[in-house]
């Protein structure tokens, strides 16, 4: 009797990942797409020369990473970060500052006042005892040092990677590392001089065209072409499995499925097993996914007083500005800008700023934006050329209380057995940790 497929429901990042390599482990599955293509937040575009991504801009590729996508067959179209990548500014008093992640080498700047400098210099010294439950970022980092590198160090950085709130979200699921080295060495700054080689080997990297050309070689590579247009609307206890209720086109149907795994983001996947388990339902339905906005801006360089060569900046949310950050794009791709243009990408809303898209009309949002972005540059003249994407749903956050959530799925697929549920809100927002987890989950359906 031939093998029942894989039923993959969702073909973002995590589900094309997932399918490509159980194709590779001869495992047959069946990709089910709600929207009409692949990849969700992954898009991008070509304007007026520009090469724009509306989602992920880069990837920190590790070498297994680079090897995986020459196996794709994408090694020609990388883009390697120009040097100065490495050159990172955070937004204060409407200036820019430069930054390092070594947290002795902001002793020599002005971002931060002489007390907290000296917080930060003596950390390794002052023993406490960890806390006795989950606490936020914002909490872990005023007990470890104080509220101003709290507000102007950790909130800026988690905009960056989460546009999230780090008075919600819980540290032992953004930034795990922190307590570990507080509960091995009790210091963060000894453990991270300890660990400083634990992000080495990464490069940062794009693709030409756009990180989109990575979920779309992924569908091209697919021997079982994904089902668009497909939304399942719940999953139900069958006599040999389960049935997977469908429609697709507008036209209702039903399959058989052994072994289904959730790849959607967690609201959908809630719809999906909500009369199977209405608890892990409501759990994964309270994942916070906020509003953003990505606006791309490209100015002729001229308008530039001097080049900004670094990664971009990110804005602490106490500077009261309308915008996260930005990504300086053509500083480290110079491929993405034409002759004599740059371009930015600029992050508006998150889990501390999405009421502003109710506050103000998009255009006048944009306005004030430009406005902000033209102020802190120095800008001598307006963007040629503009364009605004929304998302309603955009990133997941991790908060306090995300830990069950992770115990009530772990219940879920156990009660369960053949159910499966992934996703970012799972396995991590970055892309390359959604690649490895594919790899170790497809071998381990394979074995069962």
């Amino acid at each position: 009797m031939p093998e029942q497929p894989v039923v993959i429901i969702g073909a973002g990042i995590s589900g094309l990942s997932i399918a490509y390599e159980l194709q590779k482990q001869q495992v047959p599955y069946l990709l089910l797409e709600a929207g009409s293509h692949t990849g969700g937040v992954i898009q991008s575009f070509h304007q007026d020369g520009f090469e724009l991504d509306a989602g992920p801009n880069t990837l920190a590729a590790s070498p297994e990473v680079l090897s995986f996508f020459k196996e794709l067959g994408l090694e020609k179209e990388i883009l390697q970060a120009a040097a100065v990548s490495k050159n990172r500014f955070l937004v204060r008093n409407n200036q820019l500052h430069g930054v390092s992640p070594h947290p002795f080498k902001i002793m020599g700047s002005p971002y931060l006042s002489r007390g907290s400098k000296w917080r930060l210099f003596t950390e390794r010294f002052r023993k406490a005892a960890p806390a006795a439950g989950e606490e936020t970022v914002t909490d872990f980092i005023t007990r470890r040092f104080n509220r101003e590198i709290a507000n102007y160090v950790f909130d800026p950085v988690l905009s960056g990677i989460y546009a999230g709130n780090p008075d919600l979200m819980s540290i032992g699921e953004v930034l795990p590392a922190l307590p570990r080295w507080e509960r091995e060495y009790g210091s963060v700054t000894k453990g991270l001089m300890k660990d400083k080689g634990a992000m080495g080997g990464r490069k940062i990297i794009s693709f030409r065209g756009g990180s989109q050309l990575l979920t779309t070689r992924l569908q091209e590579l697919l021997t079982t072409p994904v089902r668009f247009n497909c939304t399942v609307n719940n999953v139900a206890v069958a006599e040999n499995g389960y049935m997977v209720n469908y429609t697709e086109n507008g036209v209702q149907s039903a399959l058989q499925a052994n072994r289904i795994v959730f790849t959607a983001p967690s609201f959908s996947t809630a719809e999906t097993i909500a009369s199977l388990d209405p608890a892990t339902a409501a759990m994964l339905n309270d994942v916070h996914y906020p509003q953003m906005g990505v606006l791309h801006l490209g100015f002729a360089a001229s308008a530039l007083p001097k080049p900004l060569d670094g990664f971009g900046f990110l804005v602490p949310n106490a500077e009261n500005l309308h915008f996260l950050g930005a990504i300086c794009n053509s500083a480290i791709f110079s491929h993405k800008a034409p002759e004599g243009k740059v371009l930015f990408t600029v992050f508006m809303g998150g889990a501390r700023q999405e009421k502003l898209f109710d506050t103000y009309d998009a255009a006048v949002l944009q306005q004030k934006v430009v406005a902000e972005i033209q102020s802190l540059l120095q800008l001598s003249a307006p963007p040629v050329m503009q364009r605004f994407t929304f998302w309603n749903k955009a990133i997941p956050q991790l908060n306090v209380g995300h830990a069950k959530l992770r115990a009530a799925v772990a219940g879920f697929e156990k009660k369960y057995p053949g159910l499966h549920v992934s996703g970012n809100y799972l396995q991590g927002v970055a892309i390359p940790a959604l690649l490895q987890h594919a790899v170790t989950f497809a071998a381990s359906l394979k074995k069962n």
